[in-house]
């Protein structure tokens, strides 16, 4: 059996998933796993099945798929070539992985072999697609300690691109080489970034972060793709609660009638996944919107409130009505009263969906 581990929305928008899928399924059976909350999004979109989602990084998908494959595909479709093939080199150093292991880069049209010894019909059949293989690219360590303190580099920012840490925008990159640096699980300096204060503490607010495990990325935009989305409306009780970091929504809108998120961004990417299972959401926002997802949608019977600090808001959101719980069992329209009525003359402005 071949394991197939896909990353990001790219390689389901293109169409490449679903080739892929075919290709493969010519030589042997195949097991289709992906990493990523857009690339989830993605794949429901493209109408492919039997696509697992645990929700982990890709290196452990990885360390999990070894014990039960003979070979892995790692499909990817990068901002380019050269980024796609490094963090693919890293995702394989962080797995260890010992089995057969092959990247295909979708935006190089190429295909690597980082552990040698996958089925040589693979190779004809990508030979087939015009698929070019190229060569392991060297990596030095993107992960150092320094007097007790850890840095972290970032080699594939553009100039203006985001610069995200475990899903939380920090900065725009200013061209050349990221640097973060961290003392235990804060952020006390960065290199090529113009930093934004407000992501920053918004990490430190969730407790900070483990630099040599985070997620270290940058993008212009979180899924930069045309895409079309497939609808399916499902229904549930009691509302959940997301504060800034949207990457476990699918596991919180389970069986759920409705989402508080607090965030412009957070608010904007959710509801444009609640979207397609048609649930509401009451988003609290404060106008500082770094637009991370354009053309998004909400479901019918929601609100987006507007006010002038989200993250206070939120907090006594959490505190007042979802008494510091993640999930309550109260009615969605109760919950949006509550929320208009502790908002009350804080209001700045009230968009109904």
């Amino acid at each position: 059996m071949i394991g197939v581990l896909f990353h990001g929305p790219e390689v389901f928008d293109s169409g490449w998933a679903r080739i892929i899928i075919e290709v493969l399924e010519r030589v042997d059976r195949v097991r289709c796993v992906l990493a990523g909350t857009m690339g989830r999004t993605a794949a429901i979109d493209s109408g492919l099945q039997g696509i697992e989602s645990p929700g982990t990084q890709p290196s452990q998908i990885l360390r999990e798929l070894q014990g039960a494959v003979d070979s892995v595909v790692f499909a990817n479709y990068a901002k380019s070539e050269h980024s796609g093939l490094l963090h693919g080199a890293m995702i394989v150093h962080k797995s260890e992985i010992k089995i057969p292991l092959l990247q295909i880069e979708c935006s190089g049209r190429c295909y690597v072999e980082w552990k040698e010894g996958i089925n040589p019909e693979v190779i004809e059949e990508l030979n087939k697609l015009g698929l070019e293989r190229k060569d392991r690219p060297r990596q030095e360590s993107s992960i150092w300690e320094e007097d007790g303190r850890v840095f972290r580099r970032l080699t594939t920012a553009s100039a203006g691109e985001f610069v995200l840490i475990d899903g939380i925008v920090i900065g725009r990159a200013l061209g050349g080489e990221v640097v973060v640096e961290c003392s235990g699980r804060q952020i006390v300096g960065t290199k090529n970034i113009d930093i934004k204060l407000h992501g920053i503490e918004k990490l430190h607010r969730l407790g900070g972060i483990d630099l040599s495990t985070a997620k270290l990325a940058s993008t212009s935009s979180l899924r930069r793709t045309a895409h079309a989305p497939r609808v399916a409306a499902t229904y549930g009780k009691g509302v959940a609660f997301v504060d800034h970091a949207g990457m476990h929504i699918y596991d919180l809108m389970a069986k759920r009638e409705g989402i508080v998120t607090i965030g412009d961004d957070t608010t904007a990417i959710v509801g444009d996944i609640l979207y397609r299972s048609q649930i509401p959401l009451i988003g609290i926002t404060d106008g500082d919107k770094d637009s991370l997802l354009g053309d998004t949608r909400f479901a019918p019977g929601s609100t987006v409130f507007t006010v002038p600090e989200d993250d206070q808001m939120g907090l006594r959101i959490l505190s007042e009505i979802f008494r510091n719980q993640p999930v309550i069992e109260d009615e969605f329209r109760t919950i949006k009263d509550r929320i208009s009525a502790l908002i009350g003359r804080e209001l700045i402005h009230r968009q109904d969906y």
